[in-house]
Formats: structure tokens, C-alpha cells, sequence
């Protein structure tokens, strides 16, 4: 692609003399719509600071306690962060959980409630506690990312709900918030007196003050406020100092200034072509985004083709499919060659191949032992190497080349002075605690450069010798924009320094680099932090301040500045004029510094070119200068001689002859061949490094001698480097002299090199040859290290079954363990990719050793891939330790990839040893799991009965290990399909409802004989997926129901199964019916036909509809909820007795030796019914009635209507229990008509009298067993 990139650098060259000429054209255009598009102002986005409207704003009585709800309903949850503040003590729920406690306005306080919400109905409750009299407020920030639609917004506003008094469970689902009041909103988060700033203070000082820490020396203004702007996500300026700035879903903005005061406060749209870009490049007169647009997510090329100051004209340059776009494409900027660089997240699937020249080409997996354990939440599954990737390209997209790889999802990139390039990668968090966590990272990116992310758990650790290790580890957060600072309007400390922006921890930090070796060190300092600083994106403004943006994941947005209180002296804030100008012009890769240049330029005329190459020569000039007089030949001409770069790589100054490498490389030629040759023994190493990049770009080559030394190097960076030269030349040339070469660095890096870019399995043989000789003689532990990677890279690149290496893996096996453990986690790895079982005492004994957690684990999850060698007390023993480390604390896939280990492992054991875990199955549920699907599909005698004997002692345990456990016993049951186990099933529906599904999709495999009544008693227990299985195979046995309730149930569940597909219900009903209703019809009328003929089939029964929910105090789905969560734990059958009473059920219903019998005995209502079902029917008496308890209405010859449960009475007299619990007695006489009623006799609304906590107490007290044994009756159901 060296020919693309020069035919790219020409055209930057011939457009910015285009630039010029047309400046007034273009600034036009860029005024021309000014006054009749300004942005449509949008709601404030931002967490509002509220209050009860039971107090006045400033009046709040001291030690007043007020209580917050906010409701809302989610569909599938996979983030959720939430920020609170309140004056003056606040104590936090959610779901009635408490998440913490807190106090002060001065700070946020940052929570990850991810694992707090749950799918349906949430509610977050604030009791806030207002210490002294005077003003009082809550402001919280939430938002969620829900699976399909994205981040939402649930922050503090006035849809929030207050009280003062609230009754018992105020936190809960359940509570009805009805009779609360609407908050009092006060203003923003971040600029309402007297929590953000004082009453006194003006508005431009308050942000330097209050809401934000920084240095006394800055001061930070905002310019626009998020009801002006909305949610930013990125930015960046243009050629005429406007910011150009994305909202989130929504088009490109201009931010600019509207009365000429050199501040920026109006926005307008720019492009709405486009949306939520999240990288912007302006360049020459045209906008390059990252964006959704016509082609879909793409890099796209922007203009104003017409020329009224809007973006109309929309082009494709590089398509960048993804279903993720917070791992799409992000941000793009303009290196220093001249071509576009953009960063790609790692769910970027390119559609076009990178060029064969990309310096990042041969990239692997490189993980030996699988197959791999991917993220248990789905997360990045199957995204393979190289991930997360820098890409360049021309302005057209004619050639796309990987620059570097091996990122997850860095947001941003920049270039510093010295042309080097830096990003700021984000973690997963979810994998904390794992022995492959990787914190956020500022890294310096290399052509060429593998930086290790892979998917799971096969995350590369940053001492692999075959990647590039971080700059600066950060922590956990989400880095968002990054910027290089090359002006002078902030103190001198910041020049050269990198910004970078962290959006969850809310803070803007300075990296001051200083050279170290062939990369740099680095020095952090948080420059700003906010309260609240939800910061997406910088940049560097031409008046030399720092700007930045807010937003994202639905929060407010902003534009802000931070400025330098100092004084800049006269001699550094005026650049001049002429050449001085150009060469003092700061941030020259911006858009408004290329348009100063072309302006100057074109005001030059023939002393251009002269003067630039003077400026470069001379030694005397500070180097800054002479990098920006190179760096301005190489934007805008002329292109530097090879005989200036020939001079200036013989300077002195070691940047001056970097600098000169890298031009050489981008502008080849023979004496530079010859010249980049010698630099590769320069006495610098950065030098060095620089001109190995440079003839790789060029694809020259150097003597292989040359390279041995710096393949040899303990510099990581210039090493790197070198091999990747080495990769570019033919393999003859330099195979034999790495091989057999002296010292273990040079095998190290050449053999590397030889299974990179030339791997097969003879080149694999040969290596591990190598290795082992040089393992058997003294070598440090880093060189050891380094010898197990590169021995996994031959294996794994040159697909090496290790029986053909056994002399290697005994020697790996005398090895462990070693005294230092990174050594112990590579020989693991090998060992166990090698099936080395002979020292397996020797993996146990370190389990149990003084290790990190994080050592222990990573031999652990390894453990469970070595097939053979365990004794059955040895599988107990590391099946023991799993148990143990799965109830440690980390983040969200912690537990998860345990259990898939501990569950993967079992299946490995032999039928005896399961049995003998299966025997531990209430100490061990994941592992029991797991040995079950070792059984064989047809179980003996003796292993049902074991079955049957754990499923008996699991019948108190609780938890979700235990139900997985449950349900696994099912399925083998099921699988087995015997009658013995099916008889046994037949059992468990029985007594325990909440398997009642798994059990029918089991016992549907035979739907005949005895399973069929099972079957379609189960019809009310199913969900849409199962009950597709169920119905299909009770159209295949040709039997129908006499009593009328199974076609309910299945006329129900079609209506359920909308989403899914209603055919299976409508076939069945055709195939018990002999019927076809509406034949040619859609399905919803074909219900519908349904409905109608149960209605007229069975008048007098309850209409098959789907109950609407009542006008109740609760909703169905917000106490199911909370009788499935923590809170109900709590619950007791003892206070459940009680409540029996209470709720007037002991009038009706017999419970043990409590109550009448009027209705439906409960006493074995636990074997009968779900908990959902069990709710239903109280929630919904009328939606099933039995025949048997169905109530009847009663006409009497004295005109009364009573409706109720008909009993015969003494004396001839008829009885009737009224849903009031009245007994009214009737002589027979008195009688006009009785017929039945579609009305239960049951009551509704029986819960409204009850709290959260004493519904859960009933439903403990009515889910224990009775005693009187199994209901048998087929069809029974509750209150009917």
C-alpha cells in the first residue's frame, strides 16, 4: 500500500492549496444557516435535585425524613451504574434491597446495581434524613442498558414520587404509590444552588468552585447546558474554530459563536444525515464521522456540497458492520503520514480485507488449552483475534491496512509531538477477580503492535512475550476521549501531556510521557474530577483551552472549557506572522491549525519551501520546531528530499533522527535503504525502533545480522520491532541463524518470528527441539517465561500433538511448581494442554499452597482439561475446591465461569464416581450437575434409586444451584424414559410444582397411558417454549378430554403464545375437536373463532379470556417478583397461619385442622400448584373455576339475587356462602332459579388488605405440606 499512501498525502497536499483558495467560500457556507437552524432545544436529560412539595425549598424542618420512589419495568437488563447525592443522609433501595447509605452534596457516590435489577417491574426507593433546618434534596442519576433497545435514563425529575409517612415495605415492587405526591424539581445536577453552587457565586464560577475539583490555578466555565445540546458523545473542532459535536442518537451539531465574544454559546444541527457518530474528523472543507447512516454503521465523508451550511451529501469510505455500537466504530483522526486512522471496537466485523501490507497481519488466538470458556453472559463470544483493531486509510477508502490489534474497545485515539500514537482501553469489569482481568489501560500502539484481548477467558496476560504490555494500568472505568495537548496556553508542566477522559470515574487525567528505552514512561495526575463528570470526549481549542463534552447512556450533556488563570507572556501567546506563525502554530493536526497553515502558506508563496527545510536543518532551532517544519512537508509539501533526511538522521538530537527514520520509511529510497540500515545500530533505542518501523513500511530490508542484536534486546519495544522485520523477510534468509543461534533471547524472538509468519508443524518441531535444549541449560526465570510462551506458540501455531513431544513435556512436568508463580500459571497452562497426569498430587497440593485466590483458580479452571490420571478422591478433592471458590465474591461472570468448569469437569468422571458425587450432591450441586450427564441414557435399578435418593434430600434446599440440580435429575429421568423413571416423575409432579414444566416436556416423549392425564393437567404450569413441545405431542395420541377445562387451558395458551406462534394450540383443539374453525384465516382470528365456540360450548363456564389486571394496590407481576426475591425469605408459616384468618380464607377453605370446608381443601395445595399458580389463582379468583366449587347465583321469589357457594342445608334449606363469607339459609320454596355463575365465589381483592410481608408469610404458611395426603382429583384447581 506505499503507493496508496503517497497518492494520499498528495491529495491532502493539493487539497489544503484547495483550502486555501476557497476560505471565504467556505466560511460562508459555515455562516449561511446561522439564523434559520439553530438545535431545537431538547428536555434536560440531565438528574434533576428534588424535594417534597410538603416543604418549602429553604424550610425543611431539621431531622425531616422523606421517602422517594421511581418505578419502572425492564425487559432483559445488562448494565446499570447509579450516582447519588442528598443533603443531608441518604439511605438507598432497590427492590428493597438496601445498596448503601451515605451522606453530603460535596461527593457522588457510584454504584453498580446491575445485579440489583431484574426483569419486569423494579422500583428504586431514597429515604433521605435532613439533619438541620434550612434546604434539604435527593438527586440520583440512574441509567440502564437494556439487551435490544439501549441505555435508558430513570434519573431524579418530578415523575418521581414523595412521601413523608409511607406504611411498612414503602421499598418494595409491591407498595402502591398511588396516594404519594409528584417531586419538586429544584434544577440540574450540577448547577443548582445551594447543592452545586452557592446562591452568591455567578454561574461561571460555580463550576470551578463547586461541582468540579481542579487546581486553583484553572477554572471551568460551561458553555452550553444540556437542554440546549442534549447528550454529547464526541467532539472535535474545525477548520473555523467551531466544535463540532455528536448527540447521542441523534445528528451531527455545530456549537459556535453567535456575537463574536470568543465564547461559544449557540448550537445548531450540522448533519442529520447522519447519527450518534462517535468519532468526528474535520478535514479540509468536509466532516469524516463514525456514525449510523444510510449504509448502516460506517465510516462516512460529509460535505456541504451546495454550500447553505448544512451536510448534505453523505459517502460511504469504509463500512463497519457491528451489533454493538458501544464496540463499533469510534474515533477518528489524521495521523501525521496523512491518512485517516480510525479506532475499531472489537464487534467490528469489516467487510472490506485489509491490505496484505497491513503492519498487523498474522495475528492468532494463541491460546493452547480449549475449547475455551467463553464470557457465560455472552459477552464477545466467537469475536475472534484480532479484535479490537486500528485501521488507516485514504480519504477515498481505497486501501484499508490493521495498524495494530489485540484491543478490546478503546474509545478514541491520539498522536503526540513526536508522531506516536496512543489509546486508552476500556476493561471487563464482569471478569474481576478471575485471573485474566485486565484493568483499563493507557497504551502506547506500535505498527504492528498485538496487545492481547480475546474473548473469555483466553485474555493474553501482559508479560506474554508475543504482545505489547501497557503504558499506565487505570483501574477499572470506561475511558471515553483522549487528546495530546500541543499548545502553550496552559502552564509548561501540560505541554506534551495526554488527556484523557474517564467516564464512569469521572475525571480528566493528565499523562506527562517521558522517553524511556524505545517507548515511554508514564506520570498520571487527575487534572479534573466532577460531581458529577460524565465526560465523553476533549479536545483542543484554538484559543488553546482545554474542552470537553458530557452525555452518554442517556445522561445530560454539556459543552465545557477549562482555562489557565495565569498570564501567558506576550513572546509565547503571539505566534507572529509568516514563518514564524507556521512554525509556532499549535496543535497542527487539528482542522483549525491546517486552516491557519493554508492561509499562511498561501501568503508565503515561493519562500515556502525554503524556509520549512531551513527551519529543519538547523541544529539551533528548538527541536519542536524541526519536527513541525518536517512534519508540515510532509502534510503540505515538499516532500522531504532523501538527501534532507539523510543530513538530519546523522543530528545529534536522538528525536530529530526518529523523526528522520520515520520519513524515510514513508518516502524510500536507496541511500535512505543504506542510511536506515546503519541507524539500526544507533545508540539510541527509540532510534532503533524507529527505523525498523521505517523499513518495514518502505519493505526494504536489512542484513539479518543487523537484527540479531536488537532481537536479543531486553527492551520489549525494540525487540517487537525488530521481529517484525524480521517477519517481513524471507524465512530462508534467517530461519538456520535465529535456530541455532546463541543466547536465549534470540531463540525466543526468532522462533517467534518463525511461528508468526511462517508457522507449520515442521517449524513447530524443530522450535520445541530448540527450546528444550535451551531449558536444560541455566536461563533466568524471565527468559524461562518466555521460553513456556513461546513452546505454547509452536505448539498451537504449528498444531504439534504433544505424544510427538514427550521428552519435552517431562521436562515441563520436573519444572513445576517453581518458586516464582507466573512461571507456575505458563507450566500449568502447558501442562495441562500436554495432558501431563503423572504429577497430579503435585496440582492439588498447589491448590492448597500459599498462593494468590488468583494463582489457585487459574490452576483450577485449567485442572478440569487434564482427561485422565485422577483417582476418585482426587476429582472430590478439586470438585471440593470449585464448590469453595464459587462462593467467593468478584464480578459478574465470576461465578459462572466456576460452575461451567465444575459442571465440565464432572462429565469427565466415570459412571462409579459420579455416583460417589452424586452422593455428595447437597454439598456439591454444581458439581452433582455436572456428573449427571455422565450417566447413560438407560439407568439401571440401582442408579435410579440413587437418583431418587438425592432428589429426596434436595427437597428443602434452596437456591439456584440446587433448582439447576432438580431439574438435571429431571432430564436424566426423562432421557431414560423407562417406566420406572417415568412413574417416578409422575411422582414429582406430584409434590413439587415448580418442576412441573420440565417434568411435562419429559413425560411428553411418551404422551400416552398414564403420562397423557399428567400431561394435560400440566396445561396451566406451561410457558410459550414448552408448552409448543407439550401440545405437539398430545396431538399425537388419539385421546380427548370429557371435561371442559383442558380446552380452556389450551385456547389460553395460544393466546399466550402470540410472539411464538399460536399454531401448535389451534392444531391440538382442531385434533381433540374434529373441528377447523375459520380455515383460511390468520391465527389471531382463528382464537378468536376459539373463544367464541368455549363460550358457546360451555356457557357455564368462565369466558377463556386472559384476565385484565385489576385496579389493585398491587400489580401480579410486581408480587410475584418480590415473592421470588430475597425479601420474601423472611416470610414464616406461623405468621402465615394468622394471616389465613386474617384474610377471611379460613372462612371458606380448610387448611390441617383450620378453617371450613366449604371451598377447596388447601392443605396439599403445595403439592398441587406452582407459587405462580397458587398466586394466580388468588390474584385472579374468576380465571379457572372447578366444577366442583363453581359458585351459582340464586333467584329468589322475593326478588333477591345471591351469589355464592350452594350447599344443602338442614330441614330442606338451601345454603349459600356468600363471597363476603356470609352463610345465607333458603327455604326451598323461596327458590325461583339457580344457574351457575362466571364469577368466583371467591372474592377479589383479598390481598388489598394485606402488607407485602404478610402475603409471603400466607403463601409460606399454604406452600408447606399438609397432612392429609395427595389431591387426586385430575382438573382440580384452586378457587373453583
Amino acid at each position: 500500500m506505499n503507493g496508496r499512501n503517497r497518492a494520499a498525502v498528495a491529495q491532502l497536499q493539493s487539497w489544503s492549496q484547495i483550502a486555501c483558495c476557497s476560505l471565504a467560500l467556505t466560511i460562508a457556507s459555515q455562516l449561511g444557516s446561522w439564523a434559520g437552524a439553530l438545535l431545537a432545544q431538547d428536555p434536560a436529560l440531565e438528574a434533576q435535585w428534588i424535594w417534597t412539595s410538603a416543604h418549602p425549598k429553604d424550610a425543611v424542618p431539621a431531622k425531616a425524613e422523606c421517602h422517594f420512589r421511581k418505578t419502572f419495568a425492564l425487559k432483559e437488563p445488562t448494565a446499570a451504574h447509579l450516582a447519588i447525592a442528598a443533603d443531608d443522609e441518604y439511605e438507598l433501595y432497590i427492590n428493597g434491597r438496601r445498596i448503601g447509605i451515605g451522606e453530603s452534596t460535596k461527593k457522588l457516590d457510584e454504584y453498580d446495581v446491575t445485579k440489583s435489577l431484574v426483569r419486569g417491574p423494579n422500583v428504586i426507593a431514597v429515604k433521605v434524613t435532613n439533619q438541620t433546618a434550612g434546604s434539604a434534596a435527593l438527586v440520583v442519576r440512574l441509567t440502564v442498558q437494556e439487551k435490544e433497545t439501549g441505555w435508558k435514563s430513570f434519573s431524579s425529575d418530578t415523575s418521581w414520587k414523595t412521601t413523608l409517612r409511607p406504611f411498612p415495605l414503602w421499598n418494595t415492587v409491591l407498595y402502591s404509590d398511588r396516594g404519594w405526591d409528584g417531586a419538586v424539581a429544584f434544577g440540574p445536577l450540577g448547577s443548582t444552588a445551594p447543592w452545586d453552587r452557592r446562591e452568591e457565586v455567578p454561574v461561571a464560577e460555580t463550576h470551578r468552585n463547586e461541582r468540579f475539583d481542579i487546581s486553583p490555578e484553572f477554572e471551568v466555565q460551561q458553555l452550553l447546558k444540556g437542554d440546549e445540546v442534549g447528550s454529547l458523545i464526541a467532539c472535535t473542532f474545525n477548520e473555523f474554530g467551531n466544535l463540532l459535536c455528536s448527540k447521542e442518537g441523534g445528528p451531527l451539531l455545530m456549537v459556535f459563536d453567535s456575537d463574536n465574544d470568543r465564547q461559544l454559546d449557540k448550537s445548531r444541527v450540522y448533519c442529520d444525515k447522519v447519527k450518534s457518530c462517535q468519532g468526528i474528523l474535520a478535514l479540509n472543507g468536509e466532516v469524516f464521522v463514525t456514525a449510523d447512516g444510510p449504509d448502516g454503521p460506517a465510516l462516512y465523508r460529509l460535505a456541504d456540497k451546495d454550500r447553505n451550511g448544512t451536510l448534505e451529501d453523505v459517502r460511504t469510505v469504509l463500512k463497519l458492520p457491528t451489533e454493538n455500537s458501544e464496540h463499533g466504530g469510534h474515533g477518528v483522526v489524521l495521523g501525521p503520514d496523512g491518512l485517516i486512522y480510525v479506532m475499531l471496537g472489537n464487534h467490528v466485523k469489516m467487510e472490506v480485507a485489509p491490505d496484505v501490507g497491513s503492519p498487523h497481519r498474522d495475528y492468532y488466538e494463541g491460546d493452547i488449552v480449549g475449547p475455551k470458556y467463553e464470557d457465560p453472559t455472552g459477552h464477545a463470544a466467537g469475536v475472534t483475534a484480532p479484535g479490537g483493531v486500528v485501521v488507516r486509510t485514504d480519504p477515498t477508502g481505497s486501501g484499508v491496512q490493521i495498524v495494530a490489534g489485540g484491543l478490546r474497545n478503546p474509545y478514541d485515539l491520539c498522536f503526540n509531538r513526536e508522531g506516536e500514537m496512543f489509546i486508552h482501553d476500556a476493561d471487563m469489569e464482569s471478569d474481576e477477580g478471575l485471573p485474566w482481568y485486565r484493568p483499563t489501560r493507557l497504551a502506547h500502539i506500535l505498527p504492528g503492535g498485538e496487545y492481547g484481548w480475546r474473548s473469555g477467558w483466553s485474555k493474553w496476560p501482559e508479560y506474554f512475550v508475543d504482545s505489547l504490555p501497557a503504558t499506565l494500568d487505570t483501574g477499572k472505568g470506561s475511558p471515553t476521549g483522549i487528546v495530546a495537548y500541543n499548545h502553550f496556553m496552559f502552564p509548561l508542566r501540560y505541554h506534551g501531556a495526554i488527556f484523557t477522559a474517564d467516564w464512569s470515574k469521572g475525571t480528566i487525567t493528565a499523562v506527562k510521557m517521558q522517553r524511556n528505552g524505545a517507548t515511554y514512561k508514564a506520570t498520571p495526575e487527575v487534572f479534573l474530577s466532577g460531581n458529577p463528570l460524565n465526560v465523553t470526549d476533549l479536545d483542543v481549542g484554538p484559543d488553546g483551552w482545554l474542552y470537553f463534552v458530557t452525555g452518554g447512556r442517556g445522561t445530560a450533556g454539556g459543552v465545557y472549557r477549562v482555562m489557565w488563570k495565569g498570564t501567558v507572556p506576550e513572546q509565547i501567546s503571539n505566534v507572529g506572522t509568516g514563518l514564524t506563525a507556521v512554525i509556532r502554530q499549535p496543535q497542527i493536526t487539528s482542522a483549525f491549525a491546517r486552516q491557519n497553515i493554508a492561509a499562511l502558506k498561501k501568503q508565503m508563496g515561493d519562500t515556502w519551501n525554503p524556509s520549512l527545510i531551513g527551519v529543519a536543518q538547523s541544529a539551533a532551532n528548538p527541536v519542536n520546531y524541526r519536527l513541525q517544519a518536517l512534519d508540515l512537508m510532509q502534510l503540505y509539501g515538499p516532500e522531504p528530499t532523501p538527501e534532507l533526511l539523510l543530513q538530519l538522521s546523522q543530528e545529534k538530537n536522538e528525536i530529530v533522527r526518529a523523526k528522520a527514520a520515520q520519513l524515510m520509511g514513508l518516502h524510500p529510497s536507496e541511500d535512505g535503504h543504506v542510511r536506515l540500515i546503519e541507524m539500526l545500530d544507533d545508540s539510541d533505542r527509540f532510534v532503533r525502533r524507529s527505523a525498523c518501523e521505517a523499513l518495514s513500511r518502505a519493505d526494504q530490508a536489512p542484513p539479518v545480522d543487523k537484527l540479531l542484536k536488537m532481537l536479543a534486546s531486553d527492551d520489549r519495544f525494540e525487540a517487537w520491532s525488530a521481529r517484525r522485520l524480521l517477519e517481513r523477510m524471507p524465512v530462508v534468509a534467517w530461519k538456520k541463524r535465529v535456530l541455532d543461534g546463541e543466547g536465549h533471547r534470540l531463540l525466543i524472538q526468532g522462533g517467534l518470528a518463525l511461528m508468526i509468519a511462517h508457522p507449520s508443524k515442521e517449524h513447530g518441531l524443530e522450535v520445541l527441539q530448540k527450546v528444550q535444549k535451551h531449558m536444560q541449560q541455566f536461563v533466568s526465570d524471565g527468559d524461562f517465561i518466555d521460553l513456556l510462551r513461546l513452546t505454547q506458540v509452536a505448539l498451537h501455531q504449528g498444531e504439534v500433538p504433544p505424544e510427538e513431544v514427550p521428552a519435552l513435556r517431562t521436562l515441563l512436568a520436573e519444572e513445576f511448581p517453581s518458586g516464582e508463580p507466573t512461571m507456575n500459571r505458563e507450566l500449568i497452562r502447558l501442562l495441562t494442554a500436554m495432558q501431563e497426569t503423572s504429577i497430579t498430587p503435585r496440582y492439588l497440593e498447589y491448590l492448597k499452597s500459599g498462593v494468590t485466590d488468583a494463582d489457585k483458580l487459574h490452576m483450577a479452571m485449567h485442572l478440569r482439561f487434564v482427561e485422565a490420571g485422577w483417582t476418585a478422591e482426587q476429582r472430590l478433592e478439586l470438585l471440593t475446591f470449585y464448590e469453595a471458590a464459587n462462593n467467593k465474591k468478584g464480578g459478574g461472570s465470576y461465578a459462572r465461569y466456576i460452575i461451567a468448569a465444575t459442571r465440565d469437569f464432572a462429565k469427565t468422571m466415570s459412571e462409579q464416581e459420579s455416583r460417589l458425587v452424586l452422593a455428595q450432591g447437597t454439598d456439591m450441586p454444581n458439581a452433582a450437575l455436572g456428573a449427571l450427564y455422565t450417566l447413560p441414557e438407560q439407568i439401571d435399578d440401582t442408579t435410579l434409586q440413587s437418583l431418587v435418593d438425592l432428589d429426596g434430600r434436595l427437597a428443602d434446599r434452596q437456591g439456584d444451584s440446587f433448582q439447576r440440580l432438580k431439574v438435571g435429575i429431571v432430564a436424566v429421568l426423562s432421557r431414560s424414559g423407562d417406566e420406572a423413571s417415568l412413574a417416578y416423575l409422575r411422582k414429582i409432579w406430584e409434590r413439587d410444582p415448580d418442576r412441573r414444566q420440565a417434568i411435562a416436556v419429559g413425560l411428553s416423549q411418551k404422551p400416552d397411558g398414564d403420562n397423557w392425564p399428567y400431561l394435560v393437567r400440566s396445561l396451566p404450569s406451561l410457558e410459550p417454549a414448552a408448552a409448543r413441545e407439550v401440545l405437539g405431542k398430545l396431538a399425537t395420541v388419539p385421546q380427548a378430554p370429557e371435561e371442559p377445562d383442558p380446552y380452556r387451558n389450551v385456547i389460553l395458551l395460544g393466546l399466550k403464545m402470540k410472539e411464538k406462534g399460536s399454531e401448535p394450540a389451534i392444531e391440538l383443539l382442531q385434533f381433540w375437536t374434529g373441528e377447523e374453525l375459520s380455515a383460511d384465516a390468520d391465527t389471531a382470528t382463528k382464537l378468536a373463532s376459539w373463544q367464541k365456540w368455549f363460550t358457546q360450548t360451555y356457557p357455564e363456564m368462565p369466558d377463556a379470556v386472559i384476565p385484565a389486571a385489576p385496579d389493585a394496590k398491587y400489580t401480579f407481576d410486581a408480587l410475584l417478583s418480590y415473592l421470588n426475591g430475597e425479601e420474601a425469605e423472611k416470610a414464616t408459616a406461623t405468621r402465615g397461619a394468622e394471616v389465613f384468618v386474617k384474610a377471611q380464607c379460613a372462612k371458606c377453605h380448610r387448611f390441617g385442622d383450620r378453617g371450613e370446608s366449604m371451598g377447596p381443601d388447601l392443605t396439599t395445595v403445595a403439592n398441587r400448584f406452582t407459587k405462580r399458580e397458587l398466586l394466580e389463582s388468588i390474584y385472579y379468583p374468576s380465571m379457572v373455576i372447578s366444577s366442583q366449587y363453581q359458585a351459582k347465583t340464586v333467584q329468589t321469589t322475593d326478588g333477591r339475587t345471591l351469589t355464592g357457594l350452594v350447599a344443602p342445608g338442614g330441614g330442606g334449606e338451601t345454603v349459600i356462602l356468600t363471597q363476603t363469607g356470609e352463610r345465607i339459609s333458603v327455604p326451598a320454596g323461596e327458590i325461583e332459579e339457580t344457574k351457575p355463575s362466571k364469577v368466583s365465589a371467591m372474592p377479589a381483592g383479598l390481598l388489598e388488605t394485606l402488607t407485602p410481608e404478610e402475603i409471603a408469610d400466607l403463601m409460606a404458611y399454604m406452600q408447606r405440606t399438609g397432612k392429609s395426603g395427595i389431591a387426586r382429583r385430575p382438573l382440580e384447581k384452586l378457587n373453583r
